[in-house]
C-alpha cells in the first residue's frame, strides 16, 4: 500500500504534534474540559447517592432518555441488532406514539419512521411504545412521561392473548416462545431484554 504525498504530511504532522508541548491555549481549553467533567463527576455522585443507586442502572433499564430523539436512536438500534430478526421470525411490530400536552396534537410511527419521531421536539406530554409479538399474540407496551423534554417511565405492561398478565411472567412466557421459535437464541449471551 503506497500513501499519497498529502496522506504522508497528515501522518508527519500528526506525530509531530504528539512531540511537541501543547500550547497554552490549548491548554486552557484542556482546563475547561477537565473542570466539566470533574463537575460532572461530582453532581453524579451526589445524585446517584440520592438515588441509592448507579444513573446506568436507571439508563440500562430504559427509565430515562434524554428526550424523544434518544429513545428513537435506541430503537432504531434495537432493529439493527436484533429488531429485523425478531420481524421475521415472530412478526415483531414497532409503534411509537406521542402526544404534545401543550398542542394535545398526537402522532404515531413505526420502526420504519423513527427517523421521523427523532425530529419531534416535546416540552410536556407522553410517550407510548408497543412492541407487538404478532405470531406470539405478545404485546409489550412501555409508557413514559414527557418533562422538559425528557422522557421518564412510567409503567410497563404485558399482554398475552390480549390479557394483561404480570411483566416478569410475561417476559418469562416471551424468552420461553423465542427460543423455541428461534433454538438459535438458545444459550446465547443476550438476554430478554435485547428482545424488548
Amino acid at each position: 500500500m503506497t500513501l499519497e504525498p498529502q496522506e504522508i504530511k497528515r501522518v508527519l504532522d500528526i506525530e509531530e504534534a504528539l512531540y511537541t508541548p501543547i500550547s497554552e491555549k490549548n491548554r486552557q481549553l484542556i482546563d475547561e474540559f477537565l473542570e466539566i467533567r470533574q463537575a460532572y463527576r461530582s453532581v453524579t455522585r451526589r445524585i446517584e447517592d440520592a438515588l441509592q443507586a448507579p444513573l446506568d442502572h436507571y439508563q440500562q433499564r430504559r427509565h430515562f432518555y434524554l428526550d424523544v430523539a434518544d429513545l428513537a436512536h435506541f430503537r432504531l438500534n434495537f432493529f439493527e441488532l436484533v429488531g429485523h430478526f425478531l420481524q421475521k421470525t415472530v412478526g415483531l411490530t414497532y409503534r411509537l406514539e406521542l402526544w404534545d400536552r401543550e398542542s394535545h396534537h398526537k402522532d404515531s410511527f413505526s420502526d420504519l419512521e423513527l427517523t421521523q419521531a427523532a425530529c419531534r421536539e416535546f416540552s410536556t406530554g407522553t410517550a407510548v411504545e408497543t412492541l407487538e409479538y404478532a405470531h406470539l399474540n405478545f404485546r409489550l407496551r412501555r409508557k413514559f412521561e414527557i418533562r422538559g423534554r425528557h422522557l421518564y417511565w412510567e409503567k410497563s405492561q404485558f399482554f398475552v392473548a390480549g390479557r394483561e398478565v404480570p411483566l416478569t411472567d410475561g417476559l418469562m412466557q416471551l424468552q420461553h416462545e423465542l427460543e423455541a421459535c428461534a433454538p438459535v437464541l438458545r444459550g446465547t449471551v443476550l438476554k430478554i431484554k435485547e428482545f424488548t
